[in-house]
């Protein structure tokens, strides 16, 4: 079945401005550097068959082509092969990531969100890059920090926004089995909560309290690192049709 992402309210991109997520970016990239400073050849659990250094190499390769997208202003999709090109050693990629992110962060902090470009998704703006780039960058950070036994939070609420991002902006268009049932996400730690079903073939994304075939409670980085594989449902509160739950899980890219 062909399915697309119904968004019944405004995504949440807007109520970081870009000096606020170009801050919170440099934070979670310059944590990411250091951690996988630590052991560049560590397994990356949530990542089967990479190494650090490869997990580094992806997400410098993204930080990259995010930069070069929304400094170009180009309605029109880039030519990925003339990005520069990811080295091949370890402290050399290490390097290179470092300074893609130096150069990333200025251009997030500087770009008008509204400003048309290319994506690859159904938003295309610029703040569609302001908000993958951050979520993308938490995400793989805490991808690093798992591979060296150093997990440490992500805020709440920048979390919580992932997990929107995901269903209502990443899966559009998605093509596979629907879930079952509808799902019901709480943030126990901040005032987000979604409601997930699927109506005539769609995605339909609704930010409000509901009753769903099951539900999950708990805080903002949790509710993410659940949703997106990362981290176990057991611990959390799930209430309903369990399989329900591990169905739009397993809708994640």
């Amino acid at each position: 079945m062909h399915w697309c992402t119904m968004i019944v309210r405004p995504r949440q991109t807007g109520q970081m401005d870009p000096v606020e997520r170009s801050a919170a970016l440099e934070a979670e990239g310059s944590r990411l550097l250091d951690v996988a400073a630590v052991d560049l050849e560590a397994d990356v659990p949530a990542c089967p068959g990479w190494r650090v250094t490869e997990l580094l190499g992806h997400v410098a390769n993204g930080w990259e082509a995010f930069r070069v997208i929304v400094e170009s202003g180009s309605t029109e999709p880039p030519d990925f092969g003339r990005l520069a090109p990811t080295p091949e050693e370890p402290d050399d990629i290490a390097r290179f990531a470092a300074e893609r992110l130096a150069l990333l962060v200025p251009v997030i902090g500087s770009s008008d969100p509204t400003r048309p470009v290319w994506t690859w998704s159904g938003i295309a703006d610029v703040g569609f890059y302001h908000r993958r780039t951050l979520i993308e960058t938490a995400v793989h950070r805490v991808d690093a920090e798992q591979a060296v036994g150093q997990v440490s939070p992500i805020d709440p609420d920048i979390a919580f926004d992932g997990v929107d991002e995901l269903y209502s902006v990443l899966l559009a268009g998605f093509d596979g089995a629907s879930p079952a049932g509808s799902l019901h996400l709480h943030q126990t730690d901040g005032e987000g909560e979604l409601m997930l079903t699927v109506v005539d073939g769609r995605i339909a994304v609704t930010h409000e309290h509901g009753k769903g075939d099951a539900a999950v409670r708990a805080g903002g980085a949790d509710l993410l690192l659940t949703m997106y594989g990362r981290l176990s449902l057991d611990g959390l509160e799930v209430f309903g049709d369990r399989s329900v739950v591990e169905q739009w899980i397993a809708l994640a890219p």
